[in-house]
């Protein structure tokens, strides 16, 4: 008997042991196909991507029929082993799914978009985008499943393969998320943003980072688009000169923004982004076009020139009357040449026609949908692009997205995020020669067991002093708004997660006045730096944690120029 119970024993293992190594190499298959589906995907090539994932779907499936049946099951309750057979079982199970339930729906849907979107007349077939959404709708469910089962797992507590096996699956869901979920969130809004329901109106504001504003740069232009059947048509344009200033604002501003930035918020379209809520901000637009014209937009999309520059890389170079657009000669055609060289009506005249030449080349949706969407990515995760609707339906879907304005994005990433928010004190187009690093860390230095967090924020400003002499007003501001002709004056904020305490800000260790307050919920602190011409100035921003809880912060900023050198820093308890 005993013989018989050893023999059953030692075979149970046997057929564990084949199945798993026959799994392990299934699993090795699929993973070792990644390279190609990557590649096949940024090239565009969607028949390959197909080809590839339907590759990989044969060998997870087969990993997954090996690691399912009732002996392997029993395994699991094995002390130490058991966790890791478990986590293979998951690990099959979820990229089966992944692949099957979610990456072969988008490729297909996605194929169908590439085909039919374009309508022959010109414009788009809302009718066909908005019957994708609920494709996208379940890839998304399924995404968001198999994270939670990931989730589930401790990959520090299995073997070392087992373990990276684990983060490697739960790190692609995290990176096709998103994705997915602008897709969806795409399809249910954008057929009847584009008219498919009747006419609507689009205001674009083109927000200038070369004098920074929270959610970007001063709005310094708007074009107004008429979308009706999937069509886009250019019926306006205008720039801030055109808005008369108030001597109030427009409309009610809260409190905590008043304090942060004055009533200039609400009396100067330029300034209409600088608070953290796009809500406000779109509102604000929204009343200064209704003034304007007597027109009230349905949609704001606020975008600025690193954005046209990505999709400029799909349209190719783009002619107009002041010259050639290029992707890679954008930022000083736009940002940097028009203040050393024009005059203020030549560079509107710039600005202007340039954005008309760039939205009627987009307007006439001659454009590979899904390049147009990978260009988009990155802007999009940087937050230079932002969409309002005065539809309520709409704009609760938009609420929920990256799409929704820098406060949603920081409370979107988590309870460990933080902001830092750039607001130009200069008067001028300076921030085109700043230079930004940030650091974050934490520390437990409190017998409350409350960590501090330091955000610490370096402005270094380019210029050569030697070289001011040299810059017109319009780069400088001439010294009219309080700061040295030079020098690089700015606002710097740092929203902190709900709850957080204020730690104090200082400069080289010396307290510099900030204004502390709670807005929409966040703690934000501010203060006024200066920065003269070849030098530096580092202002550190404490916080003391909201619980017990531990954090690692991880910082989003103002989209800039040129992006902020973002790392971590060991903090010292004082």
């Amino acid at each position: 008997m005993g013989a018989a119970i050893l023999v059953a024993a030692l075979a149970w293992v046997a057929w564990i042991g084949v199945r798993g190594w026959l799994a392990k190499e299934q699993l090795d298959s699929a993973r070792a196909l990644t390279a190609d589906l990557r590649s096949a995907v940024e090239s565009g090539d969607l028949d390959a991507a197909t080809a590839t994932t339907e590759r990989m779907l044969a060998h997870a499936d087969s990993a997954s029929g090996l690691t399912s049946d009732p002996l392997w099951r029993a395994a699991e309750i094995v002390p130490v082993a058991g966790a890791n057979l478990a986590a293979a079982r998951v690990i099959s199970a979820e990229l089966t799914a992944v692949l099957s339930d979610a990456a072969l729906p988008m490729m297909d849907s996605a194929g169908l978009l590439v085909d039919q979107l374009r309508l022959p007349e010109g414009g788009i077939d809302t009718a066909l985008l908005a019957s994708q959404q609920p494709a996208f709708e379940n890839a998304q469910a399924t995404l968001a499943a198999s994270a939670d089962r990931l989730g589930q797992i401790d990959p520090d507590a299995l073997a070392a393969p087992v373990g990276d096996a684990v983060r490697q699956l739960d790190q692609a869901i995290s990176d096709l998320r998103p994705i997915v979920g602008a897709l969806d969130d795409s399809a249910a809004v954008l057929p009847s943003s584009l008219g498919g329901d009747g006419p609507r109106t689009i205001l674009v504001m083109l927000q200038n980072n070369a004098e920074l504003r929270t959610a970007g740069g001063i709005t310094g232009s708007f074009v107004e688009l008429r979308a009706d059947a999937g069509r886009l048509t250019l019926v306006s344009q205008a720039d801030s000169s055109e808005f008369e200033r108030t001597v109030s604002p427009i409309i009610p501003i809260p409190s905590p923004t008043l304090a942060l930035y004055g009533d200039q918020v609400g009396r100067f379209v330029q300034n209409a982004t600088m608070p953290a809520d796009f809500d406000l901000s779109a509102r604000l637009v929204s009343q200064w076009w209704q003034i304007r014209t007597g027109r009230t937009p349905d949609t704001i999309l606020s975008v600025d020139p690193l954005v046209l520059r990505s999709l400029l890389s799909v349209t190719g170079p783009i002619a107009t009357e002041h010259g050639t657009i290029t992707a890679d000669g954008l930022v000083d055609q736009l940002l940097v040449e028009p203040y050393m060289s024009l005059d203020s009506a030549a560079q509107t005249a710039k600005f202007r026609t340039t954005a008309a030449a760039v939205f009627t080349q987009i307007a006439d949706f001659d454009i590979d949908p899904v390049a147009f969407a990978a260009a988009l990515g990155t802007p999009v995760a940087d937050g230079r692009v932002s969409v309002w609707s005065a539809h309520p339906d709409e704009q609760e879907v938009l609420a929920q997205t990256a799409l929704a304005g820098p406060a949603a994005r920081q409370r979107a990433a988590g309870p460990d995020a933080f902001a830092v928010y750039f607001n130009d004190a200069t008067g001028g187009k300076m921030d085109s020669m700043l230079d930004v690093a940030i650091t974050s860390g934490s520390a437990s230095c409190r017998a409350d067991d409350r960590q501090d967090i330091v955000v610490s924020v370096t402005l270094t400003n380019t210029v050569e002093p030697s070289a001011v002499a040299t810059l017109p007003t319009a780069m400088t501001g001439g010294g009219h708004f309080g700061a040295r002709v030079g020098d690089i004056s700015t606002n710097v904020s740092v929203s902190a997660p709900e709850g957080s305490f204020f730690g104090g800000v200082s400069v080289a260790g010396e307290p510099l006045l900030s204004v502390d307050v709670e807005e929409g919920g966040l703690s934000v602190s501010s203060a006024r730096v200066e920065v003269a011409p070849g030098e530096s100035q580092t202002v550190e921003f404490r916080f003391v944690a909201a619980s017990t809880d531990p954090i690692e912060p991880h910082v989003m900023h103002t989209p800039l120029i040129d992006d902020a050198a973002v790392s971590e820093a060991r903090v010292e308890c004082d």
